[in-house]
């Protein structure tokens, strides 16, 4: 049987269609209030986006859904789990800094009123093993263990591209998201004894190369960085002491010194959704709702440092039971877009609809971006099919601005205080403008021309 998705699009002429209360109203059009019992402790699972990164989701697009918790009687907590140190100065790693780094993108008890935790302890070992019980790859993941604290869990996903996933959506924010360190990286296979780390050989004539840039250079990193001294510098080559290796990971984000085994790429995207059965699996399927804004579709991840140009405009707003379902309507309604000009997309020749952009222009090795969903399906964990359910708005005197409402607006509230106000400002006005409205709606000479930065040698203009 087909599932249900819940869906809005991005056009708004009033308060009730913005794009925090189109989430509420969908959620309440697939049953959150059957989600959870009055006093339980729901989770609401988010990306809060690498340092830098500046589209990932907003705090203004969770707070409605925390607000709605606590109307239904939850107690909500928003929650990530660290990530794996895939970066060199990544600002999520550890539970602390990954603290610090949600809250300089505006997410912290005061801005979204409720508590905020990494479920995966400060350096990610607060975990637990689940097992994926029909993985396409994998038989068993690691997990944030305080996530199975939660009575519910309400994952929401800012969908667009992903360099391993193909795309990332809601099994993504599952699979990857809320494994630990170990759980991520065995999900990406970095620990599979034949595919992964210790398999990798070294590219010495790389390594020759960036040897000879100014130190602090990449090799110096490398030596500095491991812990367990699997990496030492003899006659200008790199030895690669495998039987050293612990698998922490702190060497990822040197890749480019590795030749990695060709066999490894087609795994990343289908183990995605293996780990993300088994956590689902762990939780309760039935403890479970997924939301996916389809806003700012970049190829890249928010696990970056940066984005790109979104490759399609903006969608809307999907909500399901089923995280397959939900990623599919998505990726439909993604392919059904022109692409954006100037976007990847349209510059790689993949504007016009349905040329699965995230497979030729977000995957690093061209993987199908139907993999993922397969897995999903393949794993029991959803439905490729959908009925789509064009809801509509919530009531306008449910999206007043707290604690006013209907009768009792700002101006009535305050109408002592604002009866003192006197704005007469006396003459301050010609009485016809000094210049005709022809000449002021003119379109003015603009650009000049246009110069690189190190051609930038004449004095500023005043």
């Amino acid at each position: 049987m087909p599932s249900k998705v819940y869906f809005m699009d991005d056009h708004a002429w009033s308060t009730p269609e913005s794009t925090p209360f189109k989430a509420v109203k969908l959620l309440r059009d697939a049953g959150i209030e059957t989600l959870f019992k009055k006093g339980a402790k729901v989770g609401i699972k988010v990306h809060f986006g690498e340092y830098g990164n500046s589209a990932n989701l907003r705090p203004h697009w969770i707070s409605p859904i925390v607000d709605e918790v606590k109307r239904l009687g939850g107690n909500p907590v928003l929650f990530d789990c660290c990530t794996a140190p895939f970066a060199i100065y990544s600002s999520r790693a550890i539970a602390s800094d990954h603290l610090r780094t949600a809250s300089s993108h505006g997410f912290n008890e005061e801005t979204i009123g409720c508590p905020i935790m990494i479920c995966d302890g400060e350096y990610s070992q607060d975990q637990v093993e689940v097992e994926i019980p029909n993985g396409t790859l994998l038989k068993r993941s690691w997990m944030g263990k305080k996530i199975l604290d939660f009575d519910a869990v309400i994952v929401v996903s800012h969908f667009k591209g992903h360099p391993m996933g193909v795309y990332g959506g809601a099994l993504k924010n599952v699979g990857i998201g809320m494994g630990s360190s170990r759980g991520k990286l065995a999900t990406h296979f970095f620990t599979h004894p034949t595919l992964g780390k210790k398999a990798y050989t070294v590219n010495q004539e790389a390594v020759q190369k960036m040897a000879a840039e100014p130190h602090p250079n990449m090799i110096d990193l490398v030596l500095d960085t491991c812990a367990h001294g699997v990496y030492e510098m003899k006659d200008g080559i790199l030895e690669h002491h495998v039987d050293k290796c612990k698998l922490c990971g702190l060497c990822f984000p040197y890749s480019a010194i590795f030749n990695t085994p060709p066999a490894v790429v087609p795994t990343w995207a289908p183990t995605i959704a293996d780990a993300a059965a088994g956590y689902i699996n762990a939780i309760g399927a039935e403890n479970m709702m997924y939301v996916n804004y389809a806003f700012d579709i970049t190829p890249w991840c928010d696990c970056a440092s940066f984005h790109d140009t979104p490759m399609v405009p903006n969608i809307g707003t999907f909500v399901s039971k089923d995280p397959v379902a939900v990623d599919m309507a998505a990726m439909e309604a993604a392919e059904e877009r022109v692409a954006v000009p100037g976007s990847v997309a349209d510059t790689f020749e993949f504007k016009e609809p349905n040329t699965e952009r995230f497979t030729n222009c977000s995957s690093f090795a061209k993987q199908s971006q139907w993999q993922q969903i397969n897995a999903g399906v393949y794993n029991g964990i959803g439905n490729a099919e959908y009925v789509l359910i064009k809801s509509v708005p919530l009531p306008e005197e449910e999206v007043w601005f707290p604690p006013y409402k209907p009768g009792k607006a700002p101006a009535q509230v305050h109408k002592e205080e604002f009866g003192k106000i006197d704005n007469d400002c006396g003459d301050f006005f010609y009485d016809e403008s000094k210049v005709p409205i022809e000449e002021l709606s003119k379109k003015p000479s603009g650009k000049v021309k246009e110069i690189s930065i190190e051609e930038d040698v004449e004095p500023a203009l005043a």
